[in-house]
């Protein structure tokens, strides 16, 4: 079964509304200002059981002028429209404005119903069949159906039903989404249950019990009790119904109309790049413009900055950035409706390109050429990897690819098949971590080309050592520190780079497949000068402000002092432990010493006792008692000190 919206469309006093009370037996026309004026000025609802059993939800909307943004709301998400033409007044003002708001918002399935045909004679009745196929003409809608009906005598509604249940196999079925997004058209506290809402469910699926996010806004969930769609209760509802949530844990005040509910918690976005068409009206618009945009409910104050043209005039189509005076919640693909800023004229509309761009302060060559393609591939559903591939390159680290999924409102493996299916050798995608990343193919090359150029200039630098660089020296070069998906992509890149026979691993790190160590004269002398200058501290931990002021006597700056200091430690010369060394000559010294005295005392020996034994300084014994149990040849037990068996092996 199809889940879909049938909604209203025409000129005020059109018989819209008796139309749907015609068609259901239930009147949209629920407020006492609605009866009193004869106008609807609400958004109506209602629905459609057809022979076949299929249930059709309805949205019934106002039709004067001053209510076109409660129009728009209920427009948003049909799929049938019914346009209505009063037969004894013919094509009017909004007859046209809702013609192209609808089109506009992409409703491609209609048909015109003229109504209040029981007012007119045949004459004027063919008259008003010849003026609405003129004015369709050229539009989306110049072959659907026309059918004449009266609401008051019943006159041509049983082939209104059959022309709606011909028009149903044609409508595709909706792209499956992975998320429930819903706008709020209403929202009332109902005595004894609490607050129920209603919307047209835009895309995915929500059943009873589920939770629910209020956006924009970082509120708590939200827990839906009970839903109603068509007036019975239901355990859930699909992309294409209307339905009424009962919900548990929300407050009034945290509504505001325009808000969605998902079970997806969405970034808001204040600036968005669009596709603007304008409206053949007596109106243009400038560099930059202010206007009101609505989409779905949501309506705000906007500046509109035109990035392809200077001005755009009547029936013409730019590109533009649209800064938002209030957050939304927006996805790409969404379409909007803009009017002046008086709110008096309905401009046009566009479609969402983008709902997290850069912000473009000017108007490059290279930027508009980029927004053309991306315009391109958002309103051809065949172009997605387009799509995909300029998120990418907006980012300037590697990404994950359920990120991108998530912007573009694609599945990951929507997002993985089509890099791998469609991918035209600009993204690089990385699978050796449980969560793929994607990068840019360009950006993946200089990291791949930095890498080889850093580990080169580090053994220029450190021509004596045999190491090379681990990856956490690159989280900080290449930025990633704070990047999750830059780890994972780093070490699938290392990993490349090893393959290709660059690279090896030494220890924990990676040096250059063809680097040999290489000690000169000079150098030579410098380690003889700096060996003996640490085995002279004796029983003292080596002062490293005293050896550094001392080593720039010698020419060795920081630099080459450490490099010097981690030769030592490779050729065993010294003995790291948490920042401090030793000579390995002092290290064997007092090993002896004490070993040969811990192997015969049972209960060890205490610190202030090797202290003693080792004529040494508190911290010196601190530190020889680290480098001995992390070698495994000691242990401590509460104050004690303990010799290994391993331990006893060395004093044999």
């Amino acid at each position: 079964m199809k889940h879909l919206i049938l909604g209203t469309a025409g000129h005020v006093d059109h018989g819209k509304t008796a139309l749907i009370k015609a068609l259901t037996d239930i009147d949209c026309d629920t407020h006492k200002e609605e009866k009193e004026r004869g106008i609807t000025i609400n958004l109506g609802f209602s629905h459609l059981t057809l022979p076949s059993g299929e249930s059709l939800g309805i949205v019934d909307v106002p039709g004067h002028k001053d209510f076109i943004k409660t129009m728009v709301a209920g427009a948003f998400g049909i799929d049938i429209v019914l346009l209505t033409v009063a037969a004894d007044s013919g094509v009017m003002p909004q007859t046209t404005e809702h013609l192209k708001i609808i089109e506009m918002l992409g409703v491609k399935h209609g048909i015109v119903v003229l109504t209040k045909v029981d007012l007119v004679d045949e004459e004027m009745l063919e008259l008003a069949q010849m003026e609405i196929a003129e004015f369709l003409e050229g539009t989306i809608f110049e072959d659907v159906p026309i059918v004449g009906v009266s609401s008051h005598t019943g006159k041509g509604l049983d082939e209104l039903v059959s022309k709606i249940a011909e028009t149903i196999p044609k409508i595709g079925e909706r792209k499956s989404a992975d998320y429930f997004r819903m706008y709020i058209d209403r929202i009332f506290n109902v005595k004894g249950i609490g607050f129920v809402v209603t919307g047209t469910v835009l895309e995915g699926e929500i059943e009873t019990g589920k939770e629910v996010f209020l956006l924009p806004g970082k509120n708590k969930k939200i827990k839906i009790r009970n839903i109603e769609r068509h007036g019975e209760h239901v355990d859930k509802v699909f992309s294409g119904d209307r339905a009424a949530l009962n919900l548990a844990g929300m407050k009034l005040e945290d509504y505001q109309r325009g808000m969605v509910l998902s079970d997806k918690q969405f970034e808001e976005t204040s600036m968005i790049d669009a596709t603007i068409s304008m409206f053949d009206v007596n109106h243009e618009m400038k560099l930059w413009s202010k206007v009101i945009l609505y989409s779905g409910t949501f309506e705000c104050s906007a500046r509109v900055h035109l990035l392809d043209k200077d001005n755009l005039k009547p029936g013409e189509t730019a590109i533009a950035q649209i800064h938002l005076d209030k957050p939304a919640i927006l996805i790409n693909k969404d379409k909007f409706i803009i009017r002046n800023s008086s709110n008096d004229i309905t401009l046009g509309g566009g479609t969402i390109i983008d709902t997290s761009p850069l912000h473009h302060r000017k108007r490059t060559t290279k930027l508009i050429e980029t927004l053309k393609d991306l315009a391109d591939a958002t309103l051809h559903s065949d172009k997605i990897f387009n799509l995909i591939k300029i998120e990418i390159k907006k980012e300037k680290l590697p990404v994950f690819a359920e990120s991108i999924a998530d912007r573009l409102s694609l599945s990951k493996k929507e997002v993985l098949d089509e890099c791998q299916t469609n991918n035209d050798g600009t993204v690089h995608i990385s699978l050796s971590s449980g969560k793929p990343v994607l990068t840019n193919i360009n950006a993946h090359k200089n990291y791949y080309d930095k890498i080889i150029e850093t580990i080169e200039l580090w053994h220029k630098k450190n021509p004596i050592l045999e190491e090379g660089l681990d990856t956490k020296e690159f989280y900080g070069k290449f930025g990633f520190a704070k990047n999750e998906a830059g780890k994972p992509y780093l070490e699938s890149l290392m990993g490349q780079i090893l393959t290709d026979g660059l690279i090896r691993k030494v220890g924990n790190t990676f040096a250059l497949k063809g680097h040999s160590v290489k000690v000169d004269p000079k150098t030579q002398k410098q380690l003889e000068w700096l060996e003996n200058k640490i085995r002279y501290a004796g029983m003292d931990i080596p002062d490293n402000k005293k050896i550094e002021e001392a080593a720039l006597s010698e020419k060795i700056n920081k630099d080459r002092l450490k490099m010097l200091l981690k030769y030592l430690a490779r050729e065993k010369k010294l003995v790291f432990h948490q920042g401090e060394y030793l000579h390995m000559d002092i290290v064997e010294k007092s090993r002896k010493t004490l070993f040969d005295v811990l192997k015969d005392r049972e209960r060890g020996m205490n610190e202030k006792e090797i202290r003693l034994l080792l004529d040494s300084t508190k911290k010196f014994v601190k530190l020889i008692i680290g480098i001995f149990v992390e070698e495994g040849t000691v242990y401590q037990q509460t104050f004690y000190v303990m010799i290994t068996e391993k331990g006893k092996e060395l004093t044999g």
